[in-house]
């Protein structure tokens, strides 16, 4: 009897427990609707945007001065005085520094005295030259005058030639004395005489002028002599001077002194060995200089436009373009060098300042781009995902510059279509999506 109380009592209590395993509620509570379709996947999405697509490498570099340029003495000398100091605006021939250097000077004075005599030497040569063509003159005047001798001569010696012959035919028809014609006969000989005295005075002569025109040559050759000695002690006194000049150390260009190491009393030595004696560097013109990777190298060419950043001043850029590149890639880093000018009119960069370098090496203006992750790729083709009508359909596009956030639309799409903004691949064509609206924001107060 006491066992089929226990078991009744057991049975109560399973019948009161069964309600709340069937659903924690009761019996008539409705179930799930096993016969229900799929359910909807929920999207973001953006419309396709017009903007400017740039494709670009940044890169980290350094400012450099446009010229620098360590200033060395020429000539040995003392300083005498020096007029700067570091951070002096200098302008392009201003005097920097002074050298004493006394032996240049003196032999500046010496030069000036060798082209003096070097002119008395010309004009001395000169005087020279007229006489000898006054003599030249006399000779040819003296030749002249014996030339005309010789005719006479000649003519005589021929009339005492017909005279002998006369005289010695008469004598031979015994028609005149002996004595007559020993008298022809020496006025013959006389004749002769005088014509080959006459013949050696003209030889002489000739002579004398040859000799006068040796001589004018001579006196000609020797004003030629004095004016190069002239030109001689001219350029070695402007060596001199030059040398001279140097003992005034002076700015390049215009630009800025930002090393000083002189000193009054300083002996200076020439050459380029030791410090310089003063640094200046040009201002109003700087250069970045970038190393570009290899994965950029080719495509970098001179005028790209480069926007600069500098962490030393915050919230400034500039903008320059590529002024030149090394054209070959760093063997030690596959990197190339390249360098950017920039203007500096109000002298705000510095060199030795780091700076950022975004070179744009493709640039696309006004084009139509969608999200890079709105893409979808299958093997060759391209797609994206619009929304039309609650369902995903997919759309064939062909792209073009892509910076990594947003890729260049060429065609495909007009614009106006919504477009799934990611997970694209993961919708089938026609699946039902929803839209999820953006949240509105809320206005500060």
């Amino acid at each position: 009897m006491r066992l089929s109380y226990t078991r009744t009592l057991f049975a109560g209590m399973l019948c009161a427990l069964v309600p709340l395993i069937d659903g924690c509620g009761p019996a008539s509570a409705e179930k799930p609707d096993s016969a229900a379709g799929p359910a909807v996947t929920r999207v973001e999405v953006v419309k396709p945007a017009r903007a400017t697509i740039r494709r670009a490498t940044e890169q980290p570099g350094q400012i450099e001065a446009y010229e620098l340029t360590p200033l060395y003495a020429k000539v040995s000398g003392y300083v005498e005085k020096w007029n700067v100091d570091i951070g002096a605006k200098v302008t392009k021939g201003q005097v920097l520094a002074v050298l004493s250097v006394p032996e240049l000077d003196a032999e500046a004075e010496q030069k000036r005295a060798e082209i003096e005599e070097s002119e008395a030497k010309l004009a001395q040569a000169k005087a020279s030259q007229e006489v000898a063509e006054a003599n030249l003159v006399s000779t040819q005047a003296k030749l002249t005058e014996v030339q005309a001798g010789t005719k006479r001569a000649d003519a005589d010696m021929a009339r005492w030639q017909a005279e002998y012959k006369r005289v010695e035919q008469l004598f031979n028809e015994r028609a005149l004395t002996g004595s007559l014609m020993d008298e022809t006969r020496n006025k013959l000989k006389a004749s002769e005489s005088a014509r080959e005295e006459v013949h050696a005075q003209v030889k002489s002569a000739e002579a004398a002028v040859r000799q006068s025109k040796a001589l004018l040559d001579k006196a000609r050759s020797d004003v030629v002599a004095a004016a190069a000695g002239i030109k001689v002690a001219r350029f070695d006194a402007e060596r001199v001077q030059a040398l001279r000049e140097y003992a005034k150390v002076t700015a390049p260009y215009d630009g800025i002194v930002t090393h000083r190491h002189v000193d009054s009393g300083d002996l200076t030595e020439p050459g380029t060995q030791g410090q310089p004696l003063f640094v200046v560097a040009r201002d109003d013109v700087v250069r970045i200089t970038v190393g570009v990777p290899e994965m950029y190298a080719t495509e970098v060419d001179d005028g790209d436009r480069v926007l600069v950043r500098l962490q030393a001043l915050a919230g400034r850029d500039f903008e320059g373009k590529v002024t030149r590149t090394s054209w070959t890639l760093d063997a030690k880093n596959r990197t190339l060098r390249t360098e950017i000018d920039v203007p500096n009119p109000k002298r705000t960069l510095r060199p030795g300042l780091y700076a950022y370098a975004t070179i744009v090496v493709e640039e696309h203006p006004d084009v139509l781009t969608v999200p890079s992750s709105a893409l979808v790729r299958q093997g060759s083709e391209t797609h994206c995902v619009a929304v039309n009508g609650g369902r995903a359909v997919r759309k064939k596009v062909v792209v073009g510059l892509d910076d990594g956030t947003k890729v260049e639309i060429r065609s495909g799409l007009d614009g106006s279509e919504p477009i799934v903004k990611a997970y694209g691949a993961s919708l089938a064509d026609g699946q039902a999506v929803s839209v999820i609206e953006p949240t509105p924001t809320k206005a500060k107060p």
